[in-house]
């Protein structure tokens, strides 16, 4: 009986550190649940290495390296040195490390070992490192090497300082109008160098894009960026983030081009200055309703001291027709850029 089994009392040569390594290796996806039940069984009579070899296939080497290092939550790859972890995604893990060839500093993105076994997850992990290989662009990381190591799949990315836009909102820290817009113009920049190359990022957010003491910054995530809708796992899925989600793409329209992404930057820049989405909800059902069907709240704006150059950019990016939007990030860029070169003018 399935009770029965997860009640079980472990068998006596298995130590309460044998315990937590299985945990830890179903936590990391490596072990189902059941598997780790059927090992303890098995470790009765075998022991537990011999039970775990046998289970995983795994040889003595990569047992004790499992163990050394954590089921690879603490990696050691050759040819680097691991240093500080930087992130951790829902589909990846990103730490600093050291080329040892050159003492480099580097960001290694490790997909998550249980989507090592996922397709349509690798397939996205595989196609976003080709991808952050071929864009050049200032204000994108640039992929450098891709490889699978221990099982899952690893891209080595340029390194990039400084802090996510949405660790800076997480802090309660806003955005004066100048450094939101000049973030705008970069970011605006990049999605166009995307849209020459037939690329639609899809889920643009603070969350995203990195920003240094300088002000300059950089999209550090492309993974769900491709033409229109293409890489959709099926025809259930929405691709991105709804709080940052262009009515089109809520609406699961095929046809989607670097409008949507426009929109997205809308709505990262309304949270820049006013330091809360532009609209929210109980879950993503109602927040995704909201994008489709429901305006600005403009006493909002109003209210946060908004610039009426602002606000206006503000709502024509995120207007609920695309058509209505920017017809390019370009041409965002070029508006912006305008305004804020006749801003400084008067200054």
């Amino acid at each position: 009986m399935p009770g029965r089994r997860s009640s079980m009392s472990p068998p006596q040569n298995v130590t309460p550190a044998d315990q937590e390594f299985l945990a830890l290796l179903v936590h990391r996806g490596y072990l189902t649940r059941d598997d780790a039940l059927g090992i303890l069984r098995s470790a009765a009579e075998a022991g537990l290495e011999a039970a775990l070899g046998a289970a995983t296939g795994w040889d003595a080497a990569k047992r004790a390296y499992m163990r050394r290092t954590k089921g690879l939550s603490e990696p050691e790859i050759p040819g680097y040195r691991t240093e500080a972890q930087l992130g951790v995604g829902g589909t990846s893990e990103v730490f600093a490390a050291r080329r040892l060839q050159d003492n480099r500093k580097v960001a290694l993105k490790i997909l998550r070992p249980k989507l090592a076994l996922d397709p349509p997850a690798v397939r996205r992990f595989l196609e976003e490192a080709k991808l952050l290989q071929r864009l050049e662009h200032a204000a994108i990381v640039r992929g450098r090497r891709i490889f699978k190591f221990m099982g899952t799949y690893v891209l080595e990315m340029d390194f990039v300082k400084g802090r996510t836009l949405e660790e800076v909102l997480a802090d309660g820290e806003t955005f004066d109008e100048d450094a939101a817009l000049s973030i705008i113009v970069q970011v605006a920049r990049a999605l166009d160098h995307m849209r020459a190359e037939g690329v639609v990022h899809r889920d643009l957010k603070p969350g995203n894009l990195m920003v240094d003491e300088k002000g300059e910054v950089r999209l550090i995530d492309l993974g769900f960026a491709g033409p229109g809708m293409s890489g959709r796992v099926d025809a259930e899925t929405t691709l991105g983030t709804p709080a940052y989600l262009s009515p089109e793409q809520a609406r699961g329209d095929a046809s989607l081009d670097s409008r949507a992404d426009i929109y997205s930057l809308g709505a990262t820049l309304y949270h820049l200055v006013v330091g809360r989405l532009p609209f929210e909800g109980a879950d993503d059902a109602e927040i995704m309703r909201k994008q489709v069907l429901e305006g600005l709240n403009g006493a909002a704006l109003k209210g946060g001291g908004i610039s009426p150059s602002l606000h206006y950019f503000i709502e024509k990016m995120m207007a609920k027709d695309r058509d209505v939007r920017y017809s390019t990030p370009a041409e965002l860029a070029e508006d912006v850029e305008a305004h804020r070169s006749r801003q400084r003018d008067l200054a």
